[in-house]
């Protein structure tokens, strides 16, 4: 079988999570016997591949293209969209109406995609019922849960501990932005007096200097090799993820198996994944992330989460899930 995986163009220069789950994807496919490629050309020629396998509905414009090119090389299409109602959560202020109507004008090209696909592969049953609700469809769907790999659960925090010294942490790994939140953390764990690494990408440099104005002793890293983020795991005592909302939050997977007390919204398909093994925040509630933070970093980690991440979303076992969504599709007839 050939799989053709497409993606924006930009996914290893803007890392987000789309980014690694494609590649993540292409990596533990390779050696299964599924031949796999990943492109950004929307008008690449189709003809060799048995399933076109689309990510990303939010950044809805070069899917569309990619979805179009598929249709008309008539391809069984699968997709993962990643999708929630982003507009809920935008910001009040003088730019809220024009970025909600930009985010609506675009539901239309949405709607023909998430309907017009072979697939859908929501990572929780919730993330569905969220399609379902915006855009009244009734495609075939499979849930493929987010994987992990099993080498964060291997972290030396020692490693970490040789270059920063300091230990037992809050630590939140993400692109910073508003979405991710950071600022509010920094906020919190200023007025608590507890120390603060931040690590990953700057989406948003007003952003960012915004949270090391709120909290002078943040400690941010920005160059970290994924694999090595395992010790920065292993040296924190929680991990916070306080987004406007996440599906799930690919860090708190990791971070579950670094050992981290888990800090989340509650907002978007966290509570399927972690069940009661996380702290559910709103994002919006300060005295709520102090609490559940303060109470966390005070917890000693519980060993049962670490084994029901490991039983549950290892990329072995999600890769397994998505080949058999692969065969089922080329076997659809029509």
């Amino acid at each position: 079988m050939k799989v053709l995986i497409y993606i924006r163009q930009d996914y290893q220069e803007n890392i987000a999570g789309d980014s690694i789950l494609v590649l993540k994807t292409k990596e533990y496919l390779m050696g299964t016997g599924i031949k796999i490629e990943v492109s950004s050309d929307p008008n690449k020629d189709l003809k060799k591949y048995d399933v076109i396998h689309l990510f990303n509905t939010i950044n809805i414009l070069e899917t569309y293209k990619f979805f179009i090119n598929a249709v008309k090389y008539k391809k069984k299409i699968v997709l993962t969209p990643i999708y929630w109602n982003y507009a809920k959560y935008l910001p009040i202020d003088s730019m809220k109406s024009l970025k909600t109507s930009y985010w609506k004008s675009h539901h239309p090209l949405r709607k023909e995609v998430l309907a017009g696909v072979d697939l859908l592969l929501p990572s929780s049953e919730i993330e569905m019922r969220q399609i379902e609700k915006d855009f009244n469809i009734v495609t075939p769907y499979k849930v493929v849960f987010n994987g992990v790999d099993k080498v964060f659960a291997e972290g030396k925090k020692e490693n970490f501990l040789k270059q920063i010294h300091i230990d037992n942490f809050v630590l939140s790994v993400g692109r910073i932005s508003p979405h991710k939140n950071q600022l509010t953390l920094a906020r919190v764990t200023k007025k608590l007096g507890l120390p603060l690494v931040l690590v990953g990408p700057i989406n948003d440099l007003n952003y960012y200097h915004q949270c090391m104005q709120a909290n002078k002793d943040i400690v941010y890293l920005h160059k970290t090799n994924h694999a090595n983020l395992k010790d920065i795991y292993d040296a924190a005592k929680v991990h916070a993820l306080i987004s406007w909302y996440e599906i799930p939050g690919l860090t708190s997977l990791e971070a579950a198996l670094g050992g981290c007390n888990i800090v989340t919204t509650k907002e978007g398909s966290t509570k399927e994944y972690f069940k009661a093994y996380a702290s559910y925040v709103d994002p919006y509630d300060l005295i709520d992330i102090e609490n559940k933070i303060l109470k966390s970093f005070k917890e000693s980690f519980n060993a049962d989460l670490k084994k029901y991440i490991l039983e549950n979303f290892l990329w072995e076992k999600v890769i397994k899930e998505l080949i058999r969504c692969y065969d089922y599709v080329t076997k659809i007839t029509g």
